[in-house]
């Protein structure tokens, strides 16, 4: 006689039954306490444990490897023996290679072909990384994390923080310091250092002061770096109406922003005076 085949509710059992034991495994061998993954089917949770299981025993025991060896220590061309009009495919073919074992390179900002393949040949090929090879994990490699661009990472900390407040993005007091602010080193218009919940307050009273945002533009016009720290100035056009009025109100002029280096990459803001704002 046939078995009738199980369904969808005994076979999420018995693999909610396995993946507690791959739990008890990773906890017993690496220390590890698991907790459920929420949101994944049983399937996709043991599929997720083994992923972990199979990193571990690899890590474990892994030694050290410069990518160059990882990708099978090609012969590369030297820079300076490419043509002009071959380094295009020459760096087209290094980077398929690298894709191919596993590794990808991201460049944030716009750079020219000859510095990029300058950057992997002589830099990013000598990098060393873990002997870990298991299918699907990629290795993310930032050219910016190596050179970074100081002035369009500014501009872009300026650019999410006036986008965020005049989208209204910073109402919500919990996601204040997604958006490129120093948690530890604010300071108010007059340079006098205030706390995360000073500074969460001076944004709802300017949100209070302006309930209707209407639409903005902004020019970073000038940028000071000086070691960690920076100064940039913002020409600002912003619209709103007031609370209690009736008519659109617009504040046009000179914002200037002090930065630091974040320890994370970037930069963070740790003073802001907006133009139309009085900022404590």
């Amino acid at each position: 006689m046939t078995q009738p085949p199980f369904d969808d509710d005994f076979q999420d059992r018995i693999q909610r039954i396995l993946n507690e034991k791959k739990k008890d495994e990773l906890r017993e061998n690496y220390g590890m306490q698991m907790e459920n993954a929420d949101g994944l089917s049983p399937q996709a949770e043991g599929e997720w444990l083994d992923y972990i299981a199979e990193f571990e025993r690899q890590f474990e025991n892994a030694r050290r490897i410069s990518i160059r060896e990882r990708i099978g220590n090609p012969a590369i061309k030297p820079l300076t023996e490419i043509p002009e009009s071959e380094l295009e495919t020459e760096l087209d073919n290094l980077l398929e290679l690298l894709a191919e074992n596993n590794i990808a390179i991201d460049f944030l900002h716009e750079i020219e072909d000859r510095e990029a393949y300058r950057f992997l040949t002589e830099e990013l090929l000598d990098e060393t990384t873990d002997d870990i090879h298991i299918p699907g994990m990629i290795s993310h490699f930032i050219y910016e994390e190596f050179h970074p661009n100081d002035e369009d990472d500014i501009t872009q900390a300026v650019d999410e923080f006036l986008y965020a407040l005049f989208k209204d993005h910073l109402r919500e007091k919990d996601s204040m310091f997604y958006y490129t602010i120093s948690k530890e080193n604010m300071c108010d218009s007059k340079g006098q250092p205030m706390t995360s919940e000073q500074f969460k307050k001076s944004v709802a009273d300017f949100y209070e002061k302006h309930p209707v945002l209407m639409d903005h533009s902004i020019e970073v016009i000038s940028i000071n770096i000086e070691g960690d720290k920076a100064i940039a100035d913002v020409q600002t056009l912003w619209h709103a109406i007031p609370k209690n009025e009736n008519a659109v109100v617009k504040h046009e002029g000179i914002s200037k922003f002090s930065l630091e280096r974040s320890i994370y990459g970037g930069w963070d803001i740790t003073q802001a005076n907006i133009v139309g704002w009085d900022f404590l």
